[in-house]
């Protein structure tokens, strides 16, 4: 997919040349005409229109079209605009503990530069997904943030939409094959990677790692994981690495971490994809009178509350939530703002290991 480009405003300029030549009160040709005219999508008209009637150049009569203001031609470039843009931000779920970051980052700058901000919770759903775009299109949104929603099959041609449109859009966390558009990522791979080491220096030589369900996030860290253990020369045991069959297990992370201990294999160390998971696999250790810290060391995914909460407080990956709404914010403006940002651009910020009790080296 192409870069999303700025094409209304390449409308826009020759509406308002149109405009120039027409008295005032005339009624323009219907949007389906004007797309014809121009060669354009009929959402790239609109939001064309939308802006010249925020700017004075146009004025609209419920039923019955779009009209030539007084104020056109010089006397429309000296009217006031409207000061308000705004933003979408499309995200999973603001109650896990990795989106506050990310929407607070995101807030700060979009606030500070005076921009509104929508904010969409998939659930993780596609569906719910392209429901929240269509609706941020059709109510003329200037930009996009969006952390993918995994569930489900993505509909490539809402991001057609889209780039017809002129709304620029940069991914968080991950992106979308087949939509190239520039994103803000931390690098799991490296974060597994350092999580992993550590453990290997303190001593632990048979690592699990419990993870969410497979997707691009959960192999990134699954192939961290595997190149440290490899880097030590410590053979893989497929016993010892288990995804988790769902996104909604109740207990996530302690149901995993009691099969392993009843199938008869023990870890000496245990890497999990999220803070959530760590928690029930400290449980569990417990339950199987296995203590955390020293006859099995555990390191948590993201440094969430959580860490400090826990009975042996939790050594984590701290995941860079903030700084990644932060660029992905300062992207976005760049690109409304009509700079150039290559669509392949890729920001990696890098995740850092928060030692804690629950990887202390092995007694």
């Amino acid at each position: 997919m192409k870069a999303y480009g700025y094409r209304y405003m390449e409308v826009k300029h020759k509406l308002i040349e149109q405009i120039k030549l027409l008295e005032p009160h005339v009624r323009l040709p219907s949007r389906n005409a004007l797309a014809k005219q121009y060669n354009a999508a009929r959402t790239t008209i609109e939001r064309s229109i939308s802006e010249l009637i925020g700017e004075g150049y146009l004025y609209a009569k419920d039923g019955s079209g779009t009209y030539v203001s007084e104020a056109r031609g010089a006397a429309a470039e000296h009217a006031p605009r409207s000061p308000f843009r705004s933003v979408g931000l499309i995200i999973p779920d603001i109650r896990h503990d990795t989106y506050p970051g990310i929407l607070r980052g995101v807030e700060d700058i979009m606030n500070r530069h005076d921009v509104n901000l929508v904010i969409c919770n998939t659930d993780n759903q596609i569906e719910k997904q392209a429901g929240y775009m269509n609706k941020l299109i059709d109510r003329g949104i200037h930009g996009l943030i969006i952390v993918p929603a995994i569930i489900g099959h993505t509909d490539l041609s809402l991001f057609s939409r889209l780039q017809e449109a002129g709304i620029p859009i940069v991914f968080c966390n991950r992106g979308i094959e087949g939509v190239e558009a520039p994103k803000v990522v931390s690098n799991n791979f490296y974060g597994a990677y350092a999580a992993v080491k550590h453990l290997i220096g303190n001593g632990c030589r048979a690592i699990a790692y419990i993870s969410r369900p497979a997707y691009s996030t959960s192999y990134e860290r699954y192939q961290g994981y595997t190149s440290a253990l490899a880097e030590a020369g410590l053979d893989m045991d497929d016993r010892l690495v288990l995804f988790e069959p769902t996104f909604d297990t109740e207990r996530q992370g302690y149901d995993s971490v009691i099969q392993l201990l009843e199938s008869g294999v023990t870890p000496d160390g245990i890497f999990c994809f999220n803070d959530g998971i760590a928690k029930g696999a400290c449980e569990a250790l417990g339950d199987k009178g296995l203590i955390v810290g020293r006859d099995v060391l555990v390191v948590g995914y993201d440094n969430t509350g959580l860490c400090e909460r826990m009975p042996v407080k939790l050594t984590s990956v701290k995941f860079q939530t903030y700084d990644i709404g932060v660029g992905a914010a300062g992207l976005l403006l760049d690109m409304m703002n009509g700079e150039t940002v290559r669509s392949n651009k890729i920001v990696v910020l890098q995740p850092e290991l928060v030692v804690r009790q629950s990887s202390h080296p092995v007694l």
